[in-house]
């Protein structure tokens, strides 16, 4: 395997999604006198270690439950194209895994048994995601899952970790972050949709069907916006609606989305996330 089959097959793009609420998170965190900047920077390279170790799950465990079954937009196909064993693949997302775990000792250690249970179910959403009879990925339950673990859980964590205590902005924050992230998943799964539904898998987007699953898109992204002034209402914090800048960002994406379709839903999502995440991330810091 080479250098850029391997960037293919962990899918750097999809790596802001992890990004993002370690950013919120220390922004967060960064206005607390706990702030510890080492925990933040080991607790950034675990996160990115366990989303990759994902990734590559994703890509060997819809090779193995036949859903990858030829090259298409959206994921690397080195196994489908011979260029890689599933063994191979999976040894590489055990060995990410296995690294991040090494990596998360002095956090569990500083910061204890409640980093450690949030730790252990996100590598087991990162592994049931793709792996096992019944994957998450086949169920309608994705968003949902996908949106609590990379929103909730992972901004949680985060400020837990970086100051060891928790505030209320953690979880008001949390809500518009697990939208966002949520609907990017949205978007791959309209974007195969018909892939899919050939292979039996369930996802709320082949459920719902193109028109209403671009809908429930749409929404998300817009409630994630409209969130943003109610939390500035509630917390008296008139900065974060300096988010709402980059509005014309999110506009221009989903009217490119409408016209287009979503054959580059995830790329658009994932830009749409990490602005708004670092929009987010400096008005807290200001």
């Amino acid at each position: 395997m080479n250098l850029r089959q391997f960037i293919s097959l962990i899918r750097v793009p999809s790596l802001s999604a992890t990004a993002a609420p370690l950013l919120v998170g220390g922004a967060i965190a960064s206005r607390l006198s706990s702030f510890n900047p080492i925990l933040w920077a080991d607790m950034f390279a675990v996160a990115l270690l366990m989303q990759i170790a994902t990734n590559v799950f994703n890509e060997h465990g819809d090779y193995v439950n036949g859903v990858d079954r030829y090259a298409s937009h959206g994921f690397a196909g080195l196994i489908v194209k011979g260029e890689a064993s599933p063994r191979e693949v999976f040894m590489i997302a055990v060995l990410f895994d296995f690294l991040a775990g090494i990596l998360a000792i002095p956090i569990v250690i500083r910061r204890g048994f409640t980093v450690l249970a949030l730790g252990i179910v996100a590598f087991l959403v990162g592994i049931l995601y793709s792996e096992g009879p019944v994957p998450i990925s086949r169920t309608p339950f994705g968003e949902v899952i996908v949106g609590l673990t990379m929103g909730f859980i992972e901004i949680v964590a985060t400020v837990l970790v970086f100051a060891g205590r928790l505030v209320m902005m953690a979880y008001l924050l949390s809500l518009p972050l697990s939208l966002l992230v949520a609907s990017i998943l949205t978007a791959a799964n309209t974007r195969d949709i018909d892939k899919d539904r050939d292979v039996g898998r369930k996802t709320l987007a082949v459920l719902l069907g193109k028109e209403r699953a671009a809908l429930l898109f749409y929404s998300m992204v817009i409630l994630s916006y409209i969130w943003i002034p109610v939390v500035s209402i509630i917390t008296g914090n008139v900065k974060i609606n300096l988010t709402l800048l980059t509005l014309p960002i999110a506009y221009r994406g989903l009217i490119k989305l409408k016209r287009e379709g979503f054959l580059y839903g995830v790329e658009i999502s994932s830009i749409i996330y990490i602005m708004y995440s670092i929009s987010l991330a400096i008005s807290m810091l200001i």
